[in-house]
């Protein structure tokens, strides 16, 4: 249910299209090398303005540059946190598929849009993590979230199916308040005991699968729900179980990037 706007695609999904492109035997250049060369392109589209020339004055008017809501989150990352914040960047210096040795390690993504529009696919919304892994609290990876439109409430009669959606129905006449909420479930794997222990819940929530779907809303319980205004941000932790309540009509439109936490004493590393 979810679309990404941008000049390149998510870093993962770059990835896995070259490991695709691999498997083919593909020469072609690589997508994690477009992936990069789109990064510089984002920051410069997002960033730019155009002026409006005056109706006396018929000439060109100069376009200017402004920082983006991610650009405004990064910098403020930097100056509160003790080791500071800034964009992550490869491990090394690399050639890329044209033969070319990069001077520097080129950096990654800082954000990208991120749509829905209604009717959604997954009413409940689609559970999911984006990092499968234990929780620790020397390292993790968080999510940050800046909500620029959501759709509205809608209106439900009591002929509805109880529980169709997060919250269920048992009122006459109620407002559907989940409808784009962000739901949260508390699930802290943080041992192998904890991992073995859910194995098969923990399988789940890498499947795109209806039934296994609607098994984790029984297994899982339910969430901590987050109905975000326009304008809030919202950073959670990327590893817990989390979705985006579908909805019927209207858009849910945010700028995600993600946060790489490796201890107090280390730098956030920002990525996408």
């Amino acid at each position: 249910d979810v679309a990404t706007l941008g000049e390149h695609c998510p870093y993962n999904v770059a990835v896995a299209r070259d490991q695709n492109n691999k498997e083919k035997n593909a020469s072609s250049s690589t997508a994690v090398d477009e992936y990069f060369d789109g990064v510089h392109r984002e920051f410069r589209s997002r960033r730019k303005r155009h002026r409006s020339a005056s109706h006396q004055n018929a000439t060109e008017v100069p376009d200017y540059y402004q920082f983006w809501p991610l650009d405004k989150l990064r910098l403020e990352l930097e100056e509160a946190w003790p080791s500071g914040a800034g964009l992550a960047r490869e491990s090394k210096q690399q050639n890329d598929q044209r033969g070319n040795l990069h001077p520097y390690p080129r950096p990654f993504g800082g954000g990208l849009p991120r749509i829905m529009r209604g009717p959604t696919r997954w009413k409940r919304g689609f559970i999911h993590v984006d990092e499968l892994g234990p929780l620790d609290a020397t390292r993790g990876l968080f999510s940050a979230n800046i909500y620029l439109t959501m759709p509205e409430s809608e209106k439900i009669e009591k002929e509805d199916t109880p529980n169709t959606y997060v919250g269920g129905t048992d009122a006459k006449s109620i407002w559907r308040r989940d409808s784009g909420g962000l739901c949260v479930w508390p699930l802290g794997v943080r041992s192998r005991w904890d991992w073995y222990r859910n194995a098969i819940t923990l399988s789940s929530l890498s499947a795109q699968d209806p039934e296994m779907q609607l098994n984790l809303q029984h297994v899982l319980g339910k969430p901590n729900i987050i109905r975000p205004e326009p304008g809030d941000l919202v950073l959670l932790c990327a590893q817990r179980p989390h979705c985006a309540v579908g909805f019927d009509q209207g858009a849910r439109v945010s700028l995600q990037c993600f946060l790489q936490y490796d201890g107090k004493e280390s730098r956030l590393l920002i990525d996408c």
